[in-house]
């Protein structure tokens, strides 16, 4: 036997402004509040609504604010927990704002950022977040220059750690160059003086940002630059693994690593132990980033602290004030902190 109740067919805003007697767009003010509607016509639609339970959809809420209610965040790597806990923390204060955020993995592929880019300029999101590759790069290729531009003259695009020369956008950063600053002090403070830096990209501005901190905080304290301890190798652990291997086969081993970030970190702990070297009692090892697998190694990992929540929240924020009209820096600064533990 068939339930007459599915037969029925689903209750719309027009259906409501028929049965009270007033406009569609009278029932949509009602919904919204987007304008002062007439209390006893506003009763109506309300008693209306309760007795049908009606809920407009998504889609019908987005045409009534004239906003998808959505943000685009293209990352590089999700797999990476500095990316993927942004985009968490962004996630979170997104949601309080009632805005659903849509992941964009680009996997550090020029071709796939740039389909994103267009996938979500064709969805109308509100706003973009962006993270990674194109606008971590130390030179802007004019296409992507281009592409982003007329994408920030449409709605606003928030970068994370990053920039990109000759895009009017708003811009969120760590203090990188700081923290650095903050690990050869540390490391000086213990004694070292051969410490070497690894990873990282040469066309990358968060490398850039780091190495340049690191030849600062050196000179800073008397102490030549050894060009050999200073490896590009990328990102990952595999690549920590390999520029550990490179500095261990050298005329002069460290006797401190700084990882570009906490991957890198791990993967030359590592090599060390797998010499039959120990951590820190042989080679002390420090990281960069704070993400919570730095606590899962051993030994724990000493690293710096980068204020994911801040980051997360300043860059949502700063979509909402946009969208609010409210006035907000074209630049935030987030602080970083050394966390300091086992290696």
């Amino acid at each position: 036997m068939v339930n007459n109740e599915s037969l029925k067919k689903d209750i719309t805003i027009y259906d409501i402004a028929k049965e009270a007697n007033v406009s569609p767009a009278t029932v949509s003010r009602v919904l919204t509040g987007s304008a002062k509607v007439n209390e006893d016509k506003k009763q109506r639609v309300l008693e209306i609504i309760k007795i049908h339970n009606f809920q407009p959809n998504e889609v019908a809420r987005s045409l009534f604010k004239k906003r998808s209610m959505m943000i685009g965040f293209i990352l590089p790597d999700i797999t990476n927990p500095f990316f993927s806990t942004i985009f968490l923390e962004a996630e979170k204060v997104a949601l309080e704002f009632g805005y659903s955020m849509i992941l964009c993995n680009s996997m550090d592929n020029s071709k796939v950022e740039a389909l994103h880019v267009k996938t979500l300029s064709e969805k109308h999101v509100d706003a973009v977040i962006f993270m990674g590759h194109r606008v971590n790069a130390i030179k802007t290729i004019i296409n992507y220059e281009s592409d982003l531009q007329r994408l920030a003259n449409k709605i606003p695009v928030v970068i994370v750690n990053g920039k990109m020369t000759g895009v009017d956008c708003y811009k969120i950063v760590t203090d990188e160059e700081d923290g650095i600053i903050k690990l050869v002090d540390y490391l000086v403070g213990l004694g070292h003086m051969d410490i070497a830096i690894l990873g990282g990209i040469t066309n990358s501005t968060s490398t850039s940002i780091k190495h340049k901190a690191y030849i600062k905080a050196l000179k800073k304290h008397g102490i030549k630059v050894d060009k050999t301890f200073m490896i590009y190798d990328g990102f990952s652990i595999e690549s920590g693994v390999k520029a550990m291997e490179k500095l261990l086969k050298g005329k002069k081993v460290p006797t401190a690593i700084i990882g570009i970030n906490d991957l890198v970190a791990i993967g030359a702990i590592r090599a060390i132990k797998l010499v039959g070297l120990e951590v820190p009692k042989n080679i002390s090892v420090t990281g960069f980033d704070g993400t919570y697998i730095s606590e899962l190694v051993s030994p724990q990992l000493t690293t710096v602290y980068q204020n994911y929540e801040d980051i997360g929240k300043e860059a949502v924020n700063t979509i909402i004030n946009i969208i609010k009209k409210i006035e907000t820096p074209k630049n935030k600064i987030i602080k970083t902190s050394l966390i300091v533990r086992e290696s």
